[in-house]
């Protein structure tokens, strides 16, 4: 199993979640979010980033926002995939010229979406499986065009059903459940979360 860990604001959280040897870390730039990092903030992290593995996800953001922040990254901005978790027309997913993820939502124009050549992954939220599970169109346009696939739950509890598959890589955003106050992660309570014991089990084959 391979995990993404969505939500990450601060130094200290990129920090743990990196000693549990998680390889890949989401940054929320979503104005709505309650885990909206502040860009100076993501700026001051990227040194500290181990992997070009990283994601920014942007909702309902308009093209010239996504296309401003992309120039502010620079030359950083090959360490992130951009994640829209929206559902915008084909049009505007079409005008992205940067490697990006969808979030699937039943309502969106998804046969056209999967055909951009800037898809590199298409995100699937465990609680509409109903849609995508037996859409036997939609999984040869995946296998086609070689995308990957993450599978995004909606609590760590709902990893735990998946963490035995190896070939899957699971995405979890960082809840309110693990802030001691307003935007402090408790980080005794992450490290200490049951799935990366069960993880290291199903690793060990134990």
């Amino acid at each position: 199993m391979d995990l993404l860990i969505r939500g990450v604001f601060d130094a200290q959280t990129l920090e743990t979640v990196q000693q549990l040897n998680v390889t890949r870390i989401g940054f929320d730039l979503r104005g709505t979010s309650l885990n909206l990092i502040p860009f100076h903030i993501l700026r001051d992290l990227i040194p500290k980033l181990k992997t070009d593995r990283n994601y920014i996800s942007f909702e309902n953001d308009s093209l010239e926002t996504v296309s401003s922040f992309l120039s502010l990254l620079g030359p950083d901005k090959s360490k992130f995939e951009l994640e829209f978790r929206d559902k915008q027309s084909f049009s505007y997913y079409a005008y992205i010229n940067h490697p990006f993820s969808w979030f699937f939502h039943p309502e969106g124009d998804w046969e056209a979406i999967l055909s951009l050549p800037q898809l590199k992954t298409v995100v699937l939220p465990i609680k509409y499986e109903y849609a995508y599970r037996n859409l036997s169109k939609f999984w040869d346009l995946v296998q086609y065009r070689n995308l990957q696939v993450i599978l995004h739950a909606e609590t760590f509890k709902d990893l735990e059903l998946y963490v035995h598959e190896k070939n899957l890589i699971l995405s979890v955003d960082l809840g309110r459940d693990f802030e001691t106050s307003f935007r402090k992660i408790d980080q005794s309570r992450l490290c200490n979360l049951r799935i990366w014991r069960m993880c290291n089990e199903s690793s060990t084959g134990q």
